[in-house]
């Protein structure tokens, strides 16, 4: 029998996975892994300076690649640090695998009721588990061959997610015998390991009731329903969510193309498309969404195919029946319980199927000849695409949209651009000019400001090639110490930081909601920014700070030079985020609104 240290066979068998990169910060409780890369040369380790950085990074490469990533920490308060990006990969389905030292075995007590085992011992299994597909301790060495083979598939089956593996200390420097490297698990098996035992109420069984609920299928029947519907249809739409990812996106784009049908996405999906394509209606979104998507999905069409989108609040808006109310929605996720969002009342005109997007895409493309071509009805998106657009380009107030496109322009040779949580990440998802291939990451369900500079750092190590982020001043400053890590490993990542030293979406907020009290918010009234230039450069980093209406004359030539580099760029403090729709308002009608005989025209077509 041959036997192998434990760390050794958890980093071998990763990186035979394709994992090469772990990004994490040593402790004593995860020593022994951190060794085991080290000594790997087919791994490489990559130190943050905080462990949600580390969280965050994986989470941007998993992004970039489409592919699996990985995050390491000590145990206790490094564990715990790892928890944000732990969620933020469950929301956003993304496939990493995190790894936590834990207190030796030999050292819990087996009281029960006691606060604390030891020393930096914390029940990471219990904390992970709402926001992990499977969390499990290995308490003994001869079980990781197992576990880790069925925390992979776990992962990267189904609707993805993270795992979170907490190993104690004495079993890291363990042995394993006879280890494997690609165990196959059963779908009842997996199903079992995820959901727990087959209880009716609270289980496997009862996700497979759930699945039942919607129409499960081999992707044959809601092939066949939608090629029926779409034959009888004159505006059918594709909605595209991050459910649809991967070789589904590129499938579902080339039919779009095909038979010349427009194509509306989330935010998370945005990279479909360039921001130039006849065919990209822009993003979806119950408040900041592009108005020719809300518009056109709203009132305009008569079939919408969704595949893998969540159709959450956040996307159609808070009065959920009141969406597309005269069109028929047909809805293809590999989750059953999304699917139990109920769009329209009673499921009128609403047909669910709980399969994987790419097995019904990849059924439809195969008949695809049953498919006609919609020249009219696209010309007809086109143009209400561009008489919104130029209503938007019209509006004063979205100066900072209009930045954000020159700089994309000046950011068109990044492999991914990482944009945070705020205003910024409005005005980004707007405006950015992202060409194919060109990867655009955000925090989606989790919403973490802190997210874009470690997630850029991922991303970097995903692709190979530079990078960028895209943040607020507020934002930057949840991480701002992985500035050392940027200079550390001369990550060459630009890094933009539009600064009006506020939180802005709150203060607009606060505008409308709370009579213009800011508190916590601005300066002077519990908030304050720093000189993010002055920062930059203690860390060795080149950082420039230009006003904003300065963004076209320097921050060309300044983004062309090689290596990291900071821009700050100084905005006035009350900026807004527009279009928005109000409270109550249908999500086609957004604010500063559209002019009236325009909009008279447009809902005409």
């Amino acid at each position: 029998m041959s036997k192998v240290k434990l760390t050794d066979y958890v980093v071998e068998f990763l990186q035979k996975k394709g994992i090469h990169d772990f990004f994490g910060y040593q402790g004593t409780m995860i020593a022994h892994l951190v060794d085991s890369i080290e000594k790997n040369p087919h791994a490489r380790s990559h130190s943050s300076y905080h462990e949600q950085g580390a969280a965050f990074a994986a989470c941007g490469y998993a992004q970039a690649k489409n592919a699996c990533g990985c995050a390491y920490a000590t145990s206790g308060p490094g564990a715990a640090n790892l928890l944000s990006g732990v969620a933020d990969a469950y929301f956003d389905s993304l496939p990493v695998i995190f790894i936590t030292g834990q207190l030796n075995t030999y050292e819990y007590s087996g009281i029960t009721g006691l606060r604390q085992q030891g020393f930096q011992e914390i029940n990471m299994v219990s904390m992970a588990k709402p926001v992990t597909k499977y969390a499990v301790q290995v308490r003994d060495p001869k079980n990781i061959v197992r576990e880790l083979n069925l925390a992979w598939q776990i992962a990267n089956t189904g609707r993805k997610g993270p795992v979170l593996i907490d190993l104690p200390m004495n079993v890291q420097r363990g042995e394993v015998e006879d280890p494997a490297y690609d165990m196959e698990f059963s779908e009842e098996e997996i199903e079992t390991a995820v959901y727990g035992k087959n209880d009716p109420e609270n289980g496997a069984a009862f996700y497979r009731d759930a699945v039942a609920k919607a129409d499960s299928s081999d992707g044959a029947e809601a092939a066949e329903y939608i090629l029926d519907k779409i034959r009888t249809a004159k505006r059918p739409v594709f909605m595209i969510g991050h459910g649809a990812s991967g070789e589904a996106e590129k499938m579902l784009t080339d039919l779009a193309r095909a038979h010349h049908i427009p194509v509306i996405t989330s935010v998370l999906a945005r990279s479909a498309l360039s921001f130039d394509d006849p065919l990209n209606f822009g993003c979806i979104g119950g408040a900041y969404g592009h108005r020719y998507a809300n518009m056109i999905a709203n009132v305009k069409s008569d079939l919408l195919l969704c595949f893998g989108i969540s159709l959450c609040t956040r996307q159609i808006g808070t009065k959920v029946h009141e969406f597309a109310k005269n069109a028929e929605i047909i809805r293809v996720d590999i989750d059953p319980y999304n699917l139990q969002r109920e769009i329209h009342e009673g499921r009128e005109g609403e047909k669910c199927f709980c399969v994987s997007a790419e097995t019904v895409v990849r059924k439809l493309t195969e008949q695809q000849a049953q498919i006609g071509s919609y020249e009219e009805w696209l010309a007809v998106c086109q143009k209400i695409r561009k008489e919104l657009w130029k209503v938007d380009d019209e509006t004063p107030q979205r100066y900072p949209n209009r930045m954000i496109a020159y700089l994309s322009d000046q950011l068109s040779d990044t492999g991914a651009v990482a944009v945070d949580v705020g205003q910024h990440m409005v005005w980004s998802y707007q405006s950015f000019h992202n060409q194919q291939g060109q990867k655009t990451l955000f925090s989606g369900g989790h919403g973490a400001m802190g997210y874009a500079l470690p997630a850029a750092i991922g991303a970097y190590y995903a692709t190979g090639k530079p990078v960028a982020c895209i943040c607020g001043d507020g934002a930057f400053q949840m991480n701002i110490q992985e500035l050392q890590w940027v200079k550390r490993e001369n990550i060459p990542v630009k890094m933009i930081v539009m600064n009006n030293e506020a939180l802005g979406m709150i203060r607009h907020l606060q505008r409308d909601y709370f009579d213009c009290v800011y508190a916590d918010t601005s300066d002077g009234s519990g908030f304050s920014s720093c000189d993010f230039t002055d920062v930059a450069q203690a860390y060795g980093i080149p950082a420039k700070r230009i006003q904003g209406e300065d963004v076209e004359k320097y921050a060309g030539g300044f983004l062309e030079q090689n290596g990291p580099e900071l821009l700050e760029i100084m905005l006035e403090h009350g900026t807004y985020a527009y279009p928005k729709t109000c409270l109550g308002e249908p999500i086609h009608n957004q604010q500063p609104y559209i002019p009236k005989p325009i909009f008279d025209e447009l809902m005409e077509l």
